[in-house]
């Protein structure tokens, strides 16, 4: 009877399914959906880097100086962070589709009326205009992709997401320099024009509503204040070497209004940015190795063209085709960044990151008045292999400190600083060149002379905030390092030790063994979860049924428990093929690898707040990184349990 009722209940979901009734995505056919929503992505990065290389065309035609021209790069990046900070609300208040055709209508109408502008103001305003669609695009499709990729292939899907969005801006400078030499600076918005009225008409037939629009209130003062204050920070940082006291005024105004706005999110039910995550400080720290390290990538994508072009006197695409050299050695790093943050761990890889970005400055700085190109071009590798070997494992690792209702949250705040970090180094390096450019041209320098001296400037300041990202690693790393965190344990009960409490006879896997080997070893030990092991016993990883469960699961498909599943499961015609393949897998593959761990001198006290923070049931606990033992939320209540009702007898 009971099995009849899952039967049913099997039944029904998949009719569910069917009628395309599950919101979560479940009846759509998800790939044409997210090949085009990573076409947005790729289009939307891109978009962000192709006025680079026209800049020196668009300061001649319409007679601005450099720091005027910058706005269409800081202001660009500037409404870009404001409009990603506003999505997580637009993706409850609208459905999937409105947002997407929104993004694409104003991104497609940017783009025409910069074609045709016919003064700097109207292609500044229709600029602004783009990147509100580039605000939407980009965290949209990592949400989609979080809501229904396959959890099997979920990372397969992000790293998709992430090469769409490097490659982006890798190509930007090269098809945009292209068309600015062959075709004039009005040109390359055309791509961007082009792809994006194609990706809306791919969108007609497969981009469908996930899930009902909330008829929830957008906090327009909460707009407002994140606007004005980040308006007065980057204005601040503009200002900083012409006028140094309305620079610290606007920096001010723009902290304090920054500081009004994380107070009102506080109080709001349903805040425009949940700054939880920032109490947090070790995701807090990740975020400024992030700033710092997107300062770099994104400052150099603007200073780089004006200098190949403004000192060498190379042609737009020319300077384009340099440019791409080390966005391509950006883009191979970082995937190999990515590898080695799995294998080892922050250490090496993020203060070694920092060093390489910190010393290829310093060489870029050193070696930008002798207008010798070779040498800035290898440099600028070594500036982009840094940022490629930190920028996502610093996300990651500020990602992992956080409990899995945060990590949603984290993410915006991620995506909002990476924005902000795009519009403040252009902003502060730009001011810096435009002002030791105009002091070298006062004392008779010529034009390409003095535009390598401002190069050089701003590439020396680049060095020093590449020496503190490189100084807040290594003081990172250390502070990861730490299992259990420096506090004064409150007193425990008598007697009551970690080592007391936990179970010593653990049963582990091997890490070379198979999902089918780890299934048999739960099933003979009544246990719902293994430490897996390597061959000096060091714990790598935690496999548990759940863990199984979800690897065969289809994305849509509830996990309840393991017989539910199954029942459910059962009746997939194939069912049989995917639950082959998964036990022949190797345990490691649907494992936990970033394991919470506590050491064996770990205060009761905090074992709790361990177990608490992060809603976890069993933690292994180690003995100089050697696996000794586990304990368990009902290990620790019954001890405390015992040790209080000894103490009153």
């Amino acid at each position: 009877m009971e099995k009849a009722k899952k039967r049913s209940g099997a039944e029904a979901l998949r009719e569910k399914r069917a009628q395309g009734a599950l919101a979560d995505g479940g009846a759509l056919d998800t790939k044409p959906l997210l090949a085009v929503l990573f076409g947005t992505a790729f289009i939307a990065a891109f978009n962000e880097n192709i006025i680079n290389v026209g800049l020196m065309d668009i300061m001649g035609e319409f007679a601005v100086d450099s720091i005027t021209a910058q706005w269409l790069v800081t202001g660009y990046m500037m409404v870009t962070a404001i409009v990603t900070a506003l999505v997580a609300f637009l993706l409850r208040r609208f459905t999937l589709r409105q947002v997407f055709f929104a993004g694409g209508i104003i991104l497609a109408l940017g783009s025409a009326v910069d074609i045709i502008a016919p003064n700097f103001a109207l292609l500044l305003v229709a600029r602004l205009f783009q990147a509100i669609g580039t605000g939407i695009f980009i965290p949209t499709m990592m949400s989609t992709v979080l809501q229904v990729a396959p959890r099997k292939k979920l990372g397969s899907y992000l790293a998709i997401g992430s090469c769409c969005i490097t490659f982006g801006p890798a190509f930007g400078p090269v098809v945009s320099g292209l068309m600015v030499t062959l075709f004039g600076w009005r040109s390359m918005f055309v791509p961007t024009l082009v792809v994006i009225t194609a990706l809306m008409l791919a969108g007609i037939a497969f981009v469908k509503p996930l899930g009902e629009a909330k008829r929830i209130a957008l906090d327009t003062l909460s707009v407002a204040l994140s606007a004005a204050g980040l308006t007065c920070l980057i204005f601040g940082l503009i200002t900083l070497t012409s006028n140094l006291l309305l620079a610290v005024v606007l920096l001010l105004a723009g902290i304090a209004l920054i500081a009004v706005f994380a107070l009102r999110q506080r109080r709001l039910e349903h805040p425009l940015l949940n700054l939880e995550p920032l109490r947090t400080p070790r995701f807090s720290i990740a975020c400024v190795l992030v700033v710092v390290s997107m300062m770099t990538t994104f400052s150099m994508s603007v200073l780089l063209p004006l200098y190949f072009e403004g000192a060498m006197g190379h042609t737009a695409f020319i300077a384009g085709l340099l440019v791409l050299i080390p966005i391509l050695v950006n883009a191979g790093t970082a995937l190999l960044g990515g590898r080695i943050m799995d294998a080892r761990g922050e250490w090496p890889l993020l203060p070694g990151g920092f060093l390489l970005i910190t010393v290829g400055m310093a060489g870029v700085a050193a070696v930008a008045g002798t207008i010798e190109v070779v040498p800035v071009v290898l440099f600028a590798c070594a500036v982009y292999a840094g940022v490629g070997f930190v920028m996502s494992p610093s996300q990651t690792a500020g990602l992992k400190q956080l409990p899995r209702e945060l990590n949603a949250h984290g993410v915006a705040l991620i995506n909002v600083f990476i924005q902000v970090a795009a519009s403040a180094g252009p902003s502060l390096y730009m001011g810096i060149l435009a002002s030791s450019e105009a002091s070298a041209l006062a004392g008779g320098a010529t034009q390409a002379a003095a535009a390598a001296q401002g190069f050089e400037a701003s590439a020396l300041v680049a060095t020093v905030v590449g020496a503190i990202g490189l100084i807040t690693a290594l003081v990172y790393v250390r502070l990861l390092s730490r299992k259990v965190p420096e506090t004064q344990p409150q007193a425990a009960p008598a007697g009551l030790s970690l080592a007391g409490v936990m179970k010593s006879d653990v049963f582990t896997i091997r890490n070379t063994r198979t999902v089918a080997e780890a299934v048999q070893q739960m099933l003979d030990h009544r246990t719902s979860g293994l430490p897996v092991v390597d061959g000096r016993g060091r714990v790598v990883g935690f496999v548990s049924d759940g863990d199984v469960m979800k690897s065969l699961a289809d994305a849509g498909t509830p996990v309840v428990d393991l017989t539910y599943s199954l029942s459910v499961f059962a009746d997939d015609v194939n069912f049989d093929m995917r639950l082959a393949h998964l036990m022949n897998a190797n345990v490691m593959d649907v494992a936990t690898e970033r394991v919470v761990s506590v050491d064996v001198d770990t205060p009761i006290e905090r074992v709790c707040t361990v177990l608490g923070e992060g809603r976890i049931k069993k933690l292994p606990v180690l003995d100089r990184g050697r696996l000794v033992g586990t304990v368990s939320r009902s290990d620790v209540n019954r001890a405390l349990m015992s040790a209080f009702l000894a103490a009153r007898a």
